[in-house]
């Protein structure tokens, strides 16, 4: 009896339980989608919505020459040119900026040397000029020395008259400070000076007069030192530009690096940070193509993309001469013709983007975006 009891019991506690169960069946729901939501959404963010969302875009691409490429003067043209270069780079100079011995052999930039020729071209045009120029100064000389030209007394000349013939221009600049020096010193050092019963100065005429006969040996000399100079450089002048364009290619073909500037777009909630490490793949055709490798500039401060932002970023390759010398023949050969190139970049949790395709030329890309937006203001206009 007892037995059928317990059974009883038993079965109404089991239909009193499947009884609150279905009262409270969408409680319990409720309940179990809660947890589940708490657990499903933190992953959901971290896949799904706070991730970085990266796009990179080439802006341009610069073949820059590197300044280590010097060049000597080394051969008897292009000794020709050195009178044009600026007087600075020729000596050496201590701490205190003060000059010192001139330079035994002294190396300069391409930019330097193609400077001087194009003042040596010009020059050669102004010859005639500059030999008038000196012929006057050296007739204005002999007007002061000769005793019956009463129209340039000696006793009045000044170290403004020698100023105005911008002897500087024609001799070392030393020689010409130092011409101005003494007749300022004939002429106006009024603590040595002997004055007459007038007390009028009485001036050293002699001094005067040999010091200007210097400067008219001087002026012979420049004359025909640029007569002979002149001449030569008429000769030369086509040797010396044949010399320099081969030059020219030398640095283009080893001594230029890329420098390549990105626009780099995060749109996602995350923030993340770029490698210094890019490559820039050039396309020259199906199968065939070079890797350069390059670095990020300013790495420490450039590299990190915070959520909803753009940054440009700049990165620069290595020389061409460091490269192997198959793929130096490549880019020398492909560079501003047919090439096309993408860049590479990976972030730090080796996430890799691409960026878009361009030509591989210098600023190609401001051409194409000068052009679109000619093509819309003309829309504009209609």
């Amino acid at each position: 009896m007892s037995d059928n009891n317990e059974s009883t019991l038993q079965k109404s506690q089991s239909i009193s339980l499947i009884q609150k169960v279905k009262q409270n069946v969408r409680s319990i729901l409720l309940g179990i989608a809660g947890v589940l939501s708490a657990a499903v959404i933190p992953v959901w963010q971290i896949y799904f919505v706070e991730t970085p969302e990266v796009v990179i875009e080439i802006a341009s691409i610069n073949r820059n020459d590197s300044s280590r490429f010097r060049v000597p003067l080394d051969t008897d043209e292009l000794a020709l040119l050195e009178p044009y270069v600026p007087e600075e780079l020729l000596y050496e100079y201590n701490k205190l900026g003060q000059q010192g011995d001139k330079i035994d052999y002294p190396e300069f930039t391409l930019k330097t040397v193609f400077s001087a020729y194009e003042k040596a071209k010009q020059d050669l045009k102004n010859m005639a000029v500059t030999k008038a120029n000196l012929q006057k100064s050296i007739e204005r000389i002999e007007a002061y020395l000769d005793p019956n030209n009463h129209q340039y007394p000696l006793i009045e000349f000044r170290v403004s008259e020698l100023k105005e013939w911008d002897l500087s221009n024609y001799i070392d600049d030393s020689e010409a400070r130092y011409f101005e020096e003494q007749v300022l010193a004939i002429t106006r050092n009024y603590s040595q000076m002997v004055f007459d019963q007038n007390e009028d100065p009485e001036i050293n005429i002699a001094a005067l007069k040999f010091l200007l006969n210097d400067v008219k040996e001087d002026i012979h000399d420049v004359i025909l030192e640029s007569s002979i100079r002149h001449e030569r450089l008429r000769d030369d002048i086509r040797n010396i530009e044949t010399q320099l364009q081969k030059l020219k290619s030398q640095q283009l073909e080893l001594y230029t690096y890329f420098e390549v500037e990105i626009v780099a777009s995060n749109a996602g909630r995350a923030s993340t940070s770029l490698r210094p490490l890019a490559l820039m793949r050039v396309q020259i055709s199906r199968n065939n193509y070079v890797d350069i490798r390059l670095q990020l500039l300013d790495y420490t401060e450039q590299a990190e993309l915070s959520p909803s932002s753009t940054n440009i970023l700049r990165y620069r390759s290595s020389e061409l001469n460091t490269f192997p010398h198959e793929d130096q023949g490549l880019i020398n050969t492909f560079w501003g013709s047919t090439g096309r190139v993408r860049l590479y970049a990976m972030d730090t949790k080796h996430n890799v983007f691409v960026s878009n395709q361009t030509a591989f030329v210098d600023n190609r890309n401001q051409k194409l975006i000068v052009d679109k937006l000619k093509d819309v203001a003309a829309d504009y206009m209609q």
